[in-house]
């Protein structure tokens, strides 16, 4: 058994104190929300009498909503703050076992290592599997205790997310019946914040290319909020790629100051074209190697004073993740790895490979699977697929696509966290992944014509395409969705009329767990008539009988399920060849191929 570590112990990310406070301040909001809209009222009644027109008593009907909407607004607030301050209260007591939790696994380690060492030097030896009395059941019952705490970090998270979900449309509505594309229920106060919000990001935008590359960034340095407003509420991607459009006909050196001198927002920015968000992040990656070089350097002096030989191991394992990060970034820098999207703050990256142009017949949106990371780009681990489709076929681009953090993956670039494993079988997760994926999929097109005319295509592998398939619950539209060893659908997830869906991999872990029910209680594509299966012959493949009760439970949930499971030697090797370009591979991708561009 492995040794509990400190990465294992769940942190608590979120301040109690801060969330507390920022309850107590949206309680104070709603209440002058309130005496603000008392206020407002007071003064318009005061119209008629210094007023006389026709239109006098249609304006005063119309302010009627503004009492309405501000109590509308009032109690939601209110709502959201009782919320915020439940969940303030349950993230105390965590962050309080959090803090003991961390004490306890620091000093239970000490007290192993120091039991190894006066193993080894009485000569008796020692491994990574010797323990001194009791040492072994206190440390399962600490991973016990981490895995408890996650789960209660998670509940009280999970819990506040589903009330704020739960808290219905406003009453006030403005009616719309007049606006093309417009929402039957678009509120009145939240249209009206949509356009203030747009207008305040056009004019920031406005005023950063009014100068040079350097005005602008001198500019963004004053005004770090600027960066956080775009994050927080990004204009409109069709009305950026406008403004963009028409930015570039009246005056080209202003986007060049824009995407040199802003690229930490232009990186980002929906509706920017493809090509200019790939040079804006150009340049954030080559901003971002000196931090990286500085960490490299950190790591080789922590070895100069001698260590032990495991922890040697770790710190040349970490320089090497390093190194491969700064050979990526350099590239990306270079113009030989294309960024669409690259904030490592948040763990999110999208590469594009190929070029969107007038010739682009396909666009894929590629989600990987389980475990990846930020450093699983830079190893070059999940690049393997787009780059076959695109070498073959120039006209299909492929987005390699992640935003924020995957089922089981280790920020620090270490070994998968396989705490977090669990969150690959969480409908939550996979919704909200789907969301952001939908987005990105509207935002790309908003940006680029030829994507716009493109078709649209999703890949997912393993826990991936649960990625997929639930951005086509927020929205996206593909007209093929590829199944790569597919970990499974959500529950509400139906297969929409003309999409084509398709199931390939081989006889590998995912497909041995999937035998039992376990996996997305059966929702799988392998068992979805929708899909059509192919699984690929490898050697080592065999047939595994397991007759009894889990036939019998496995049968409830999958109607051609038999006590004969397809079994392999190489579960783990076998579900990982599905997503790569190597020649083991290629019958399997000359399919998917053939599929994508009939």
């Amino acid at each position: 058994m492995t040794l509990v570590a400190p990465s294992d112990v769940p942190t608590v990310e979120i301040d109690p104190s801060a969330l507390s406070a920022a309850a107590e301040s949206l309680r104070n909001h709603a209440n002058s929300a309130t005496d603000s809209a008392d206020q407002i009222m007071t003064t318009w009644n005061t119209l008629p009498a210094s007023y006389e027109a026709p239109e006098s008593g249609e304006l005063l009907a119309r302010m009627s909503v503004v009492p309405r909407a501000a109590d509308d607004f009032a109690e939601t607030t209110r709502r959201v703050a009782a919320i915020m301050a439940q969940l303030a209260d349950q993230l105390a007591l965590a962050r309080a076992k959090e803090t003991s939790l961390r004490a306890e696994v620091a000093s239970f380690r000490e007290a192993v290592r120091g039991f190894r060492a006066s193993s080894d030097d009485l000569g008796l030896g020692s491994t990574d599997d010797t323990w001194g009395p009791g040492q072994f059941l206190r440390n399962q019952e600490l991973i016990s205790e981490c895995l408890s705490l996650r789960a209660l970090r998670d509940a009280a998270i999970d819990e506040a997310r589903g009330d704020v979900a739960a808290i219905g449309q406003p009453d006030v509505v403005l009616s719309t019946a007049d606006v093309v594309g417009a929402s039957d229920s678009l509120t009145a106060w939240a249209a009206e914040y949509d356009a203030v919000a747009d207008g305040v990001g056009f004019a920031i935008l406005e005023k950063l290319s009014a100068g040079t590359a350097d005005d602008a960034r001198a500019l963004l340095a004053t005004h770090d909020d600027w960066r956080s407003l775009f994050a927080a509420t990004p204009p409109d991607a069709a009305a950026v790629n406008a403004w963009w459009t028409q930015l570039a006909a009246s005056n080209p050196g202003a986007l060049e100051a824009l995407v040199l001198g802003t690229s930490i927002i232009v990186g980002s920015l929906g509706g920017v074209p493809p090509a200019s968000r790939v040079a804006a992040n150009a340049v954030n990656a080559k901003d971002r190697i000196p931090a990286v070089e500085a960490e490299i350097r950190r790591w080789e002096d922590a070895g100069r004073g001698g260590e032990m030989a495991s922890n040697g191991a770790d710190r040349r394992a970490a320089i090497e993740r390093l190194r491969k990060q700064v050979d990526y970034l350099q590239r990306a820098a270079d113009g030989d790895v294309q960024l669409y999207l690259y904030e490592p703050d948040s763990q999110s990256i999208i590469e594009m490979i190929g070029t969107l142009d007038e010739s682009t017949t396909d666009v894929v949106t590629y989600v990987p699977g389980t475990f990846t990371s930020v450093h699983s780009f830079y190893g070059d681990e999940v690049q393997g697929v787009g780059r076959y489709m695109n070498d073959l076929e120039p006209r299909v681009v492929t987005f390699v696509w992640k935003e924020g953090l995957f089922p089981g993956e280790s920020t620090s670039g270490l070994s998968p966290n396989l705490l977090r494993i669990i969150e690959a079988n969480q409908e939550p997760l996979a919704l909200e992944k789907g969301a952001l994926i939908a987005e990105f999929q509207a935002d790309l097109k908003a940006s680029s014509r030829p994507a716009a005319l493109a078709a649209h295509d999703g890949l997912g592998h393993s826990w991936g395409l649960t990625g997929i398939t639930s951005s086509e619950m927020s929205g996206a539209t593909y007209d093929q969705v590829h199944s790569l060893a597919g970990a499974g659908m959500p529950a509400e997830w139906e297969a929409r009329p003309g999409t084509q869906y398709f199931n390939w991999g081989y006889t590998d872990a995912l497909s041995m767990a999937q035998w039992t029910g376990g996996v997305w209680n059966g929702n799988i594509p392998s068992q979805d008539p929708s899909f059509m299966s192919r699984l690929h012959a490898r050697p080592g493949d065999f047939a595994l009988v397991i007759p009894g009760l889990l036939g019998i439970e496995a049968a409830t949930l999958l109607p051609s399920h038999s006590p004969v499971m397809p079994a392999t030697v190489d579960p783990l090797g076998n579900h990982t060849l599905i997503a790569t370009d190597t020649i083991d591979n290629h019958a399997a991708l000359e399919d998917i191929r053939r599929r994508l561009t009939q």
